[in-house]
């Protein structure tokens, strides 16, 4: 068998996923799968490639093996950081992905290591692995999501501004935080609004609503978030979600740029396609927005309440040094790094860099080849590419090509 070869990703149809052929996930898997068809009325949310149980990669030269059985067999493929770091039992020590989102998913953070451990043992229905996971999403198209919490002031205003919001918990608990420049009270203030009960918080939301409708809060903050609160409650009607919006940063990104988000992070990604590559898990703790298992009291509790301005949250490549076509997104984590690779057309081959780690190579545009020693094929997009640890492998582009590949950074 080949040290490089295509795999096969995973579809997961979760209900906030673009529809159909409208979703960048559907476009890449039917043109890189022969056999795949588009359904118009199916959301196509998330593309897994990966060896995680919940959405395993397949490879379907071996009759759609498993990609974690052929490494299970073949574990000097994986290289000696993975091997020596991570258990090489679980296969590859990341989760590459592609997601299209058509409407908000859910007001979540991922747990650390720690967190995850207890969790899983706890609620092993509810969070299925015991790892952490830590992860970074690039824009693909225009991106939007929330992303860490609003500076204090920011948040602040919005009670200020938004009389309404004063009605839903204690007058002492609102008097701490508008008086206060520590964290310790938004923790406080944030935790007393996400636990308040549905009688209490559901006619404000209303309130609120309306007076977003008839446009009666002119502060530019308020405006700043007016179409966005219209289209997230008429997405979750009366959800305790809607809140966040007052707290969160409502960030957004232009293809290309990137957001990291480290354990505890609060987060909820709102619209558009993109990239996203993360530890080995499928652990998540919801709180709002989202019609799955919510668990409040934890999120609440997991939190950093770190507070930054909006532009802060934005993740920023560096140039590879030696090869002006890479760009590397490298957060501080072991488990991932991610290069964006852009080709112009010619008929000069292009040699990847040889890494000393198992890569994933996804192609998003153009159509080219590759080639490794005597294995060679086509590249088109949704072509994904498993490449094993120290292989070179060359491709020709036949048009301008645009790939991501993944790979551990231990």
């Amino acid at each position: 068998m080949a040290q490089v070869f295509k795999i096969q990703a995973s579809i997961k149809n979760y209900d906030w996923g673009k529809l159909g052929i409208q979703s960048v996930v559907a476009q890449l898997q039917k043109e890189g799968c022969s056999n795949f068809i588009v359904d118009e009325k199916t959301p196509y949310a998330e593309m897994w490639i990966g060896t995680h149980d919940s959405g395993p990669a397949l490879i379907p030269s071996l009759k759609n093996m498993k990609l974690k059985e052929w490494l299970l067999e073949n574990p000097q493929s994986l290289g000696d950081n993975i091997r020596k770091v991570f258990n090489h039992m679980t296969g590859l020590p990341f989760l590459f992905k592609v997601l299209s989102v058509n409407k908000a998913l859910s007001i979540q953070a991922h747990p650390n290591k720690k967190t995850a451990e207890h969790l899983h043992r706890m609620f092993p229905d509810k969070y299925p692995d015991d790892n952490h996971k830590p992860e970074m999403a690039i824009a693909l198209t225009d991106f939007e999501a929330l992303c860490g919490f609003r500076p204090l002031c920011e948040i602040q205003t919005f009670f200020a501004e938004i009389p309404h919001l004063q009605k839903i918990v204690d007058s002492k608990t609102i008097e701490k935080f508008v008086n206060s420049d520590n964290n310790d009270a938004l923790k406080l203030l944030f935790t007393a609004i996400m636990t308040c009960s549905p009688e209490i918080f559901q006619p404000v939301l209303l309130q609120i609503l309306d007076y977003f409708k008839l446009k009666q809060f002119n502060n530019p903050l308020c405006e700043s978030i007016h179409e966005l609160f219209l289209k997230t409650y008429d997405q979750y009607l009366g959800d305790i979600g809607c809140f966040c919006l007052f707290f969160l940063n409502y960030l957004k990104l232009k293809p290309g740029e990137a957001i990291f988000l480290a354990a505890n992070e609060p987060h909820a990604y709102l619209s558009g396609d993109c990239i996203e590559c993360m530890a080995c898990s499928d652990n998540v703790v919801r709180a709002g927005l989202t019609p799955k298992f919510r668990d409040v009291n934890t999120l609440c509790d997991i939190l950093t309440y770190n507070c930054k301005k909006s532009e802060e949250n934005k993740f920023l490549p560096v140039s590879d040094p030696g090869d002006p076509c890479v760009k590397v997104f490298d957060p501080p984590v072991p488990e991932f790094a991610v290069d964006s690779i852009e080709l112009k057309q010619t008929e000069t081959p292009y040699t990847l860099k040889k890494l000393q780690t198992a890569s994933v190579l996804l192609v998003v545009k153009g159509k080219g080849s590759y080639k490794c020693e005597n294995e060679e094929g086509d590249l088109m997009p949704g072509s994904i590419l498993f490449i094993s640890n120290g292989c070179q492998v060359s491709l020709t582009p036949a048009a301008e090509l645009l790939m991501f590949r993944a790979y551990c950074n231990a």
